[in-house]
This record gives C-alpha cells, sequence and structure tokens, in this order.
C-alpha cells in the first residue's frame, strides 16, 4: 500500500472515531445526570402506648391512695375500688383506661356492680371497657370480685323502659338495652353502647324468669 493510499484509510477511520467518541461522551454524561434511585419507603413506626401517669397525678395518687398506688406502679391488676379512686381524683376517662390496660385487668361486672360504678361517677366509656376486658386483653389476669347471692325477687319485674339511644361512639359500636335490676328494690339501668368482642358477634339480651325462690336474672351474652 502507498502512501496517498494510508492518507485515505486514515481520513475515512477519523470520522468514525469521533462519533464513538462523541457516542460515549454523551453515554457518559447522561448516565451522569439520571435521577439516583429512590429511597425504600420508611417503615411504619409502631404506635406508642397511651401516656402514663404524670409525676404530679402518681403523687396525688400515692398520697390518697398508697394501695392503688403500689398496683398501678407494679402493674397489678386493678380492683374496682382502684378504678373509683381514680374517678374521685378527678383523672380522665383516657388515663383510667390506659392503666387499667396496662395492668392487664378483666373484670366480670354484675348488674350491681355496674350501678355502683355509675354512681360512684364513672363515665360510661370506662365502664364499657370494663365490661369488654374479658375479649379486649390478651394474657389479662381475672380481678376477683366479692362473692354475691344470685339476686332475686318475689314479684316480676316492671315493664322495660323504652330509651332513645345517644349518638353511637363509632359505626362498630351496638346498643345494649337497659333492664331492670333487683338491688333491695327494683332499679332500672339504662342502656349503653358496647364494642363487640368479636367481628360479628350478636348481643342476647338477659331477663327475669320464674323459678325456685322467686324470679331470677340470666345475664346476656355475646355469640
Amino acid at each position: 500500500m502507498n502512501f496517498r493510499q494510508n492518507v485515505v484509510l486514515t481520513q475515512m477511520k477519523a470520522p468514525v472515531l469521533l462519533a464513538v467518541a462523541l457516542g460515549l461522551l454523551v453515554a457518559g454524561c447522561a448516565s451522569d445526570s439520571a435521577p439516583p434511585p429512590a429511597p425504600p419507603p420508611p417503615m411504619a413506626q409502631p404506635v406508642p402506648p397511651p401516656p402514663p401517669l404524670n409525676a404530679d397525678q402518681m403523687a396525688k395518687l400515692c398520697q390518697e391512695a398508697p394501695d392503688t398506688c403500689h398496683r398501678v406502679q407494679s402493674a397489678q391488676p386493678l380492683t374496682l375500688a382502684d378504678v373509683k379512686v381514680m374517678v374521685k381524683l378527678g383523672f380522665s376517662s383516657d388515663i383510667i383506661i390506659a392503666q387499667v390496660r396496662n395492668s392487664h385487668s378483666v373484670y366480670h361486672l354484675t348488674a350491681g356492680s355496674i350501678i355502683d360504678l355509675k354512681n360512684s361517677g364513672v363515665s360510661d366509656q370506662v365502664i364499657d371497657f370494663l365490661i369488654s376486658t374479658p375479649n379486649a386483653i390478651a394474657g389479662s389476669m381475672p380481678v376477683p370480685e366479692p362473692p354475691t347471692n344470685a339476686p332475686t325477687s318475689q314479684t316480676p319485674p316492671p315493664a322495660p323502659i323504652a330509651e332513645t339511644p345517644p349518638p353511637t361512639p363509632g359505626p362498630d359500636y351496638v346498643w345494649i338495652d337497659g333492664d331492670w335490676v333487683w338491688n333491695g328494690g327494683w332499679v332500672w339501668v339504662g342502656g349503653h353502647w358496647a364494642l363487640p368482642p368479636f367481628a360479628g358477634a350478636v348481643w342476647f339480651h338477659g331477663g327475669w324468669a320464674r323459678g325456685w325462690g322467686g324470679f331470677h336474672r340470666f345475664r346476656g351474652h355475646w355469640r
């Protein structure tokens, strides 16, 4: 190959090499300007537990009711008397419910217990939560209640009182009709909203039936 042919080949290769170089340069710029990969979505943060009693509330509780204070501090099961103490000290319903939940207490309320709680100023929100504790609190410890005789009466209960339910606290709540209870005389316990213990649960209302020694009350239940 002579000198003239070498010059021609060189001139032919130059545009090709220039095009390759420009292609690599453009590719490098494109890769440099590409946005970084999106960061992974943040992990869901756990819901914080209910706030405990603050220092002033705890000091007040320990001063007024040392036994209740000890049970709250050691997360022991709380009695109904402990609940009434916290109501008397002006603790909010949310605070009382938080203490019951943290102590894993379970209650099996009788009609007499519900009347006593209402008379002691315990809110319907707290009473509804206490009623739901057998199913709402996992790994819980039952709170022993003093034994009581089954309520009986020699006379039948009066006719039920028609009630207009207040606005429901939530879409999942079920209205529990009120009923008469015997407490040395007939006492009407008004109805209340309650959360079913499990999906699809149906409330079967209690009532009174004549039996040995008078009229006996059979309790309502979820099924």
